[in-house]
Order: structure tokens, then sequence, then C-alpha cells
């Protein structure tokens, strides 16, 4: 009797094992992606390669958060090289910059110190040729952050722009142009101030202004009705051996938000105006 008893509850076992393991095999799983749908929601890879116009009020996270507010599949990845004050010759400096620009982004955004266009030109085309052809030979697209002109000498603006615009030409770039869309805002919001106390880096509508143009950009979709949100620091985030510092974010005025995203709206009208008469 206990050998026929003991039969049946071992059969009774592997039997309820067999179901346990198709139950779990018949379960839903979550599906690997196709290759082309973990592309089409891959991170933007975006190397930041300038000053303090980027890290002032953090462009690079300013832009990530239009994205995200916006739903896009790919949002920014943010990795930076920013000094205070540095041109373009200091940056090709750097004992890493080549593997640096060795690896493939999407985006490299190259920003000369602001007044270089202006007083300097031939630098800002010899060194962000180089440090642009370095970046294509490793297959990244080049984005030139156009600056805008001092609060003292906005006649200086078309300068700027025209050497961007040279150096553009000699690299197969895509102008991001930043400084038009300040002038421009001061039409269609002579009352904003768009500067810190200094008059030259951006004040957080400023830097949202810029966002909203690179957003334009690299998306190619219009940024009116996108969030008014914006943050406020004066420090490098970015460089590692420096201390946390606070990062306010700010609700901006909705009039000076629809003004700025206005105002980027006109800027890339007018590039590709530009372009297209070339």
């Amino acid at each position: 009797m206990t050998v026929r008893l003991a039969r049946p509850v071992v059969l009774g076992a592997l039997v309820w094992g067999v179901l346990l393991r198709t139950s779990a095999l018949g379960a839903q799983q979550p599906a690997s992606p196709t290759p082309a749908v973990a592309a089409a929601h891959a991170p933007l890879r975006i190397l930041w390669i300038g000053n303090s116009y980027t890290y002032v009020n953090d462009l690079p996270r300013t832009l990530t958060l239009l994205a995200l507010a916006a739903g896009e599949n790919r949002v920014p990845a943010i990795t930076t090289v920013l000094k205070g004050g540095q041109f373009l010759r200091g940056h090709t400096a750097r004992r890493d910059m080549s593997e640096l620009l060795g690896q493939r982004w999407d985006y490299v955004v190259l920003q000369d110190q602001s007044l270089a266009p202006i007083q300097q030109p031939d630098t800002v085309l010899k060194y962000g040729t180089q440090l642009g052809n370095m970046a294509r030979k490793a297959g990244s697209k080049i984005l030139l952050y156009v600056t805008w002109p001092r609060r003292d000498t906005p006649q200086t603006s078309g300068t700027i722009a025209a050497t961007y615009a040279k150096l553009a030409d000699s690299l197969g770039a895509t102008l991001v142009p930043v400084g038009a869309a300040w002038t421009a805002m001061r039409e269609e919001s002579p009352a904003s101030e768009l500067y810190i106390d200094d008059g030259s880096h951006p004040s957080p509508i400023g830097t949202y202004l810029a966002a909203s143009v690179f957003y334009r950009v690299l998306y190619g979709k219009s940024v009116l009705g996108l969030p008014p949100q914006a943050f406020t620091v004066r420090g490098n985030r970015y460089v590692s051996d420096t201390l946390p510092m606070a990062v306010t974010p700010l609700t901006l005025s909705p009039a000076e938000v629809s003004a700025a995203q206005r105002s980027a709206e006109r800027a890339m009208q007018a590039s590709r105006a530009g372009s297209s008469s070339k």
C-alpha cells in the first residue's frame, strides 16, 4: 500500500511542476525592442564645447527639459567641455580633445568666446575648423552656437553671425541662430531683460530663448506652446571639482515665454531664408 500510495504522490508533484513551468513559459515577458525601435528612442548624444554662455542657467538642461515636456522620443544626453571665458583655441589644446571627438556623437556643439568672432575671426575659423573636422571624421554632426552681442554693442550682431556663417560653410555645419533670436526678442518684448547684471551673460529668459532655438534646430518642430520652465545658476555645474551649487527652478512669465518662442521661430525662418538664397 505504501508503495502504491507513494507513486501517485510523486506523479502529482511531477505534473504540478510541469504545470508551473508551462505557466511560466506561457506568461508574457518584456520583449526586446527591435534595433529600429531602440534607435528611435535612444538618447540624443550631444557634446557641448564652449564656456559660460552655455553653463550659466544651464542651457543643456533647459533644452533637455523642453524635449521631455514635448514628449520627444530622443531626449538629449548631456556631455560637456565647458570653461568660463574659454576660446575654441584653448579647447583645441586639451590633451584629451582628439580622443573625445573621436567618439561618435549625434551632435557636437561648438561655441567660441563671445568677443572672438568680432575681434579674432581668423582664430574662430582656424580652431573651429580643427575641432569640427575631428568631429566629422568620427561621424558627428556639427552645430555652431551663434551667440549674441554684448548689451552695449548690439551693432556687432551681424559680425558675429558672419563669422559663424563662414565656419559653417567650411565645415558643412548647421547654424543655431541664437543671436538673431535675441535681436527678434528686442522687438517682440522690449521690456524683457535678456542679460544679467554684467551685460554679457544670459538671464533665465535669455537661456530659455537659446534653448528654444536649439530645440527648433534639433527637432525641426515649432516651439510655440512649450512650457515656461527655466533655471537660475551662475556657476559651472559640469566641472567635477566644484562644490555643489544651488540650481533654482523658475516659472517664467507666460508673456515673456510666448515672446521668446515667437522670436525663436522668427530667427529660424530668417535663417532658412538666408540659406535658400545662397
